[in-house]
Formats: C-alpha cells, structure tokens, sequence
C-alpha cells in the first residue's frame, strides 16, 4: 500500500473513530450515595458506562485492528 493510499486510509479511519468516540454519559445517584460508599459508587459508574457503551468499544477496536493491518501489510 502506497504512502498516499495509507495516509488516506488514516483519514478514513479517524473519521470513522470521531463519530463512534461521540459518547453521551450521566452521572447518576445522589451525594449521599457517594458519600456513604464512594467506590461502590465509583464501580456502578464504570459498570455501567462499559456496558452502555460496549458496541462502540468493538467498533473501535475492530477499525483500529482493520488499520494496523492494513499498516502492517502495506507493501
């Protein structure tokens, strides 16, 4: 693959990578919530947020495994 055809493909890549990346998350529970048990509280967050999120986790993932092959098979 030549240096111009790759350099597009990066192009196409992170445009693609920019629409998945747009992720709307919110906060949820209350400050006593954390208060009481800020991890607890902390791991629901995380928990959560991966798990709405999971589809556009692959999705990367998969354009970013599409890319480094491409790379790394450019000749």
């Amino acid at each position: 693959m030549s240096k111009k055809a790759l350099s597009q493909s990066l192009k196409k890549s992170v445009r693609k990578l920019d629409k998945i990346n747009n992720v709307d998350f919110k906060f949820t529970g209350t400050l006593k919530d954390v208060m009481n048990d800020p991890v607890k509280w902390a791991e629901e967050q995380a928990e959560r947020a991966i798990l709405e999120n999971i589809n556009k986790y692959l999705e990367a993932k998969k354009l970013g495994e599409e890319f480094w092959g491409e790379v790394k098979n450019k000749d």
